[in-house]
C-alpha cells in the first residue's frame, strides 16, 4: 500500500518529481503547469523497468488538483491501481 503522508507534499512537488514503487506497480507524481494552472499528474505502469525507458503506450496518467487534497486523491488512486492487479 502507496503511503505518502510524511514522504512527501505539495512544496516537494513544486521542485521535483516523487518516483516510487508498490510490488510491481510503478509510479511517478510531478507538478504539469498548462492553460488551466498547476495539476499534479499521477502516473503509473507495471513492470520492472524506470519510467524512462517503458513506452509511454503502457502508463496510464491521471491529473489531480495540485495541492494536499489532489496529492490525497492520487494516492487513493494509486492504490486502487495496485489492488486491482493483485
Amino acid at each position: 500500500m502507496i503511503d505518502l503522508k510524511g514522504t512527501m507534499g505539495i512544496p516537494f512537488l513544486k521542485k521535483s518529481r516523487f518516483t516510487g514503487s508498490d510490488g510491481k506497480l510503478r509510479f511517478v507524481l510531478e507538478k504539469r503547469s498548462g492553460e488551466d494552472g498547476d495539476r499534479l499528474a499521477a502516473v503509473c505502469w507495471f513492470g520492472p523497468y524506470c519510467s524512462d525507458v517503458t513506452p509511454e503506450e503502457e502508463k496510464t496518467t491521471e491529473y489531480f488538483p495540485f495541492d494536499d487534497g489532489g496529492l490525497r486523491e492520487a494516492q487513493a488512486w494509486l492504490n486502487a491501481r495496485a489492488e486491482e492487479h493483485l
